[in-house]
């Protein structure tokens, strides 16, 4: 009686004693015609290479999908650090916040020197990473921002409890010669939510002197 093996018939060469997955033979791709310009992108849009990229997921495409407004995509659409400085400097006139003490801190209200990070989605998570929090760097709490799909989500922390108890229980993390950082899934039962002046008011105000 034959086996199961030898009666298979392989769909890659036609041959029968062996699977496509234990299939040695290989395709040979069929070379271009001697004079097409395969420098064209009509002509690479369909190799392999190209339709993998194609079809992966990507920050700007997760925040597409999710229908974000024109104005956030201008934001998503832009380098790390032209980002940073963009959405610190929007912030800044939204909450008609003072200019920064020092290079050390971004911005300064009611005379309390502050940190912002900004922050984009990962491409297809619900999370983010804020990245760059110095230890020694002289300010009095940290505006973590988040770029939502209609807008920004803001939320405020006192440096002591970020540097202090959330880096012992490893919320925040060393980030090698580029400081420490945090995740938005772990941080974020530790932030107070910022939706308006008054919040920012309100939590300055909380602060003791």
């Amino acid at each position: 009686m034959m086996s199961k093996m030898s009666k298979m018939t392989c769909s890659l060469c036609k041959q029968t004693g062996h699977s496509k997955r234990s299939c040695t033979f290989k395709k040979v791709k069929p070379l271009p015609y001697k004079n097409d310009d395969i420098n064209t992108c009509n002509y690479w849009k369909n190799t392999e290479a190209f339709k993998s990229i194609k079809e992966k997921q990507t920050q700007r495409k997760y925040y597409k999908n999710m229908n974000a407004s024109e104005e956030v995509l201008q934001l998503v659409e832009l380098d790390s650090k032209p980002f940073g400085s963009e959405c610190e400097k929007i912030i800044s006139e939204m909450y008609c916040l003072d200019p920064r003490t020092s290079t050390q801190n971004d911005h300064t209200f009611k005379g309390r020197k502050i940190e912002q990070k900004t922050a984009r989605y990962w491409a297809g998570q619900d999370n983010c990473m804020w990245q760059h929090l110095e230890p020694d760097h002289d300010y009095e709490y940290v505006l973590f921002v988040l770029l939502d799909f209609h807008g920004f989500k803001v939320w405020s922390i006192k440096k002591d409890l970020l540097m202090g108890e959330l880096r012992e229980r490893h919320i925040v993390t060393f980030q090698g010669n580029q400081g420490w950082w945090t995740k938005k899934s772990d941080i974020l039962p530790y932030l107070t939510p910022i939706n308006s002046f008054a919040d920012l008011d309100s939590f300055v105000q909380d602060i003791p002197e």
